[in-house]
């Protein structure tokens, strides 16, 4: 996913649903400084990953 997008998908009122390896996830942060993610999967475990690696579904 593209940075851009991922901050507008951060910053919608809608729900838009984003997959990080095929599993549903809530983009809680992101970070501009090095283009990384904090996210959280529907269990409550939470990752920092590359935007990138990001999928909007």
């Amino acid at each position: 996913m593209e940075f851009t997008r991922a901050q507008q998908i951060l910053g919608s009122p809608r729900v838009i649903a984003v997959t990080y390896r095929g599993r549903p996830v809530h983009i809680d942060e992101i970070y501009e400084t090095n283009g990384y993610a904090k996210i959280r999967y529907e269990t409550g475990e939470i990752l920092t990953v590359p935007v990138a690696d990001l999928r909007e579904e």
